[in-house]
């Protein structure tokens, strides 16, 4: 073919000749491959993850491979991710695991290819983690139980400050999945919350990040214990849910409402003087400090065991 066929044919195919060489550009730094892999892809909270990664991704010249599950229960679709991530030749994995238990076998396989890992927002099982021989380069994530005792006082004290001289505070709390560090540390800081406030824990159940489900449990909860004066929930999703529920008894104002991520819903629900509080636990800031660290570890820097990322608490006045 000749050579001013090749450069027509390349123009009409969009091919940039550039790009074909087998040899790079003299001075030309090699693009890393690097994979970040999250939960819920519906979600607002790891959307914001996902372009926060991508921003750095596009500054620092690396290539990022993105990969995420419709569900946050879906553990097995997420350890499949790990698979497919691998057999794509990635050089680091940036991994915001669904279960903190499960996804530890899964990554072995990556770590017996040299492929760092860093874990972000959820943090791996550290006792599982360590059973099963598993290094991570560091987890890069806000202290979630500081942040749900930081909204749960707050909630606290408005519910203190509604009550009868003779009366007992009471609340409900909505959890995220049993047995996932995230899910666990909130439904701490909740509970140690509402202790020091001297207020009840009338009702805790799961609702799985969803807030369909939340609907349903809060419905529930609030049928067996009617003079509940808050609910606090592990995720903002959640709290949509509990609004519902609490809108459905003709309680909404009456009942203070907390969540934790600040989604945009969530800012309109406090706008709305639905929803008294939330916790913004900066995801974009995640995704990017996870592209930075994973660079790091590839370059053989030692990263510290966390890196933490600070929380905020959100109240309407500060959406208004």
């Amino acid at each position: 073919m000749k050579p001013t066929t090749w450069i027509a044919l390349a123009a009409v195919f969009g091919i940039a000749l550039a790009g074909c060489q087998d040899e790079p550009q003299p001075g030309a730094a090699r693009q890393r491959r690097i994979a970040l892999i999250y939960k819920a892809t519906t979600n607002p909270f790891f959307q914001a993850m996902e372009k926060g990664a991508r921003e750095k991704a596009a500054e620092l010249g690396v290539d990022l491979e993105v990969a995420g599950i419709p569900s946050e229960t879906d553990v097995d679709r997420q350890a499949n991710l790990v698979r497919n991530m691998l057999n794509r030749r990635v050089e680091a994995i940036i991994i915001a695991p669904a279960s903190s238990i499960g996804i530890v076998t899964p990554l072995l396989r990556a770590q017996e290819a040299n492929v760092p890992i860093v874990n972000i927002d959820n943090r791996i099982d550290t006792d599982e983690a360590k059973s099963q021989g598993l290094k991570v380069a560091t987890f890069i994530g806000p202290d979630n139980f500081e942040g749900a005792k930081k909204v749960g006082a707050y909630a606290c004290d408005l519910i203190k400050k509604k009550l009868k001289a003779d009366e007992k505070g009471r609340v409900l709390i909505l959890r995220g999945i049993d047995g996932v560090e995230n899910a666990e540390a909130r439904r701490a800081g909740f509970e140690a919350a509402a202790k020091d406030a001297g207020l009840e824990v009338a009702g805790s159940e799961s609702a799985h990040w969803h807030t369909d489900e939340a609907l349903r449990v809060t419905s529930a909860l609030m049928a067996a214990n009617p003079d509940v004066h808050g609910v606090l929930c592990a995720n903002d999703k959640m709290a949509l849910g509990a609004i519902a529920a609490v809108k459905a008894r003709g309680k909404i104002g009456q009942i203070i409402i907390v969540g934790y991520d600040n989604i945009d819903l969530a800012r309109e629900a406090m706008k709305r003087s639905d929803m008294h509080a939330t916790i913004e636990q900066n995801p974009a800031m995640m995704g990017a400090l996870g592209v930075e660290c994973a660079l790091k570890a590839l370059d053989g820097e030692t990263l510290p065991e966390v890196t933490p990322v600070p929380v905020q608490l959100i109240r309407p006045e500060d959406v208004k």
